[in-house]
């Protein structure tokens, strides 16, 4: 068992994170702001971007700026998430 020093998440941010986490292992891509707008119900893919810099500086994911569907978990997030199971 790893044990990482990732900041906790709010529940909507652990959410977010789990959407990110779960299509990165299903499609084996990276999610974009757009299809975390789809999936959580919000107006403006600024919603989305907002939680995903939070996350971000947090660690919990990486993503490149100006490029669409690069957000995927860190290895240390995955190893993480991985120990709360």
């Amino acid at each position: 068992m790893t044990h990482t020093h990732l900041p906790p998440l709010t529940d909507t941010q652990s959410r977010v994170f789990e959407f990110i986490r779960d299509h990165n292992a299903r499609t084996r891509t990276g999610a974009g702001f757009r299809q975390i707008c789809e999936a959580f119900g919000f107006a403006s893919p600024n919603a989305a971007y907002g939680h995903c810099l939070s996350l971000r500086k947090k660690g919990w994911i990486t993503f490149e700026s100006n490029r669409a569907n690069t957000i995927i978990p860190t290895l240390e997030s995955l190893e993480a998430s991985d120990d709360e199971a």
